[in-house]
């Protein structure tokens, strides 16, 4: 018998700040949103996506928990200094200029882990970035900030869930960077 569709699950791999940095950084996705005529991602759905994997069924959960763990563990600071718009997309996003040593080698470990095992995986360059705000509609003009420095102290298995109220995260799986 053929498996349900929505039993899928849709998850994907991210760096997941604290809750204090992701409500710093919801103020300013309201502030850009505001500029860019876009839609506010919601403070507790602030994160930067290392891998995305999209559907998948639940009983292969258990091995991305395993690529998980098998991460490199080494805690970083990331510096979000940039603003800019995806105009295809619609996205607006704060990045780091310079990207750490340390995440280069965390995502790439991902994708090599992923590969191993049959995970698709994107080919498209990583390109480091937080979503601020979806469906903008206007160009984002330069905006003198404050760099955000994160401490990058963790890295999760998210699960993407639709509600009432918009997509919710979940995270499944994490491990701390030391």
């Amino acid at each position: 018998m053929e498996r349900r569709r929505s039993a899928a699950l849709r998850v994907f791999f991210a760096l997941v700040p604290d809750a204090s940095l992701q409500a710093s950084l919801g103020v300013l996705a309201r502030e850009v949103a505001a500029r860019v005529d876009g839609r506010a991602i919601p403070d507790a759905n602030i994160h930067l996506t290392l891998a995305f994997i999209g559907e998948l069924r639940p009983d292969r959960v258990d091995a991305l928990r395993a690529v998980l763990h098998t991460l490199p563990r080494a805690a970083f600071v990331l510096s979000l200094d940039r603003l800019g718009v995806f105009r295809d997309a619609e996205v607006a996003w704060i990045a780091p200029a310079n990207v750490p040593t340390e995440l280069v080698a965390l995502q790439s470990a991902l994708v090599a882990a992923l590969s191993a095992q049959r995970f698709r995986v994107d080919d498209r360059p990583f390109h480091a970035h937080v979503t601020l705000a979806r469906r903008c509609t206007r160009r984002t003009t330069r905006t003198s900030f404050t760099p955000i420095a994160w401490r990058v102290d963790r890295t999760a298995l998210m699960r993407s869930m639709p509600s009432s109220e918009g997509v919710r995260y979940e995270a499944l799986d994490s491990i701390e960077l030391v």
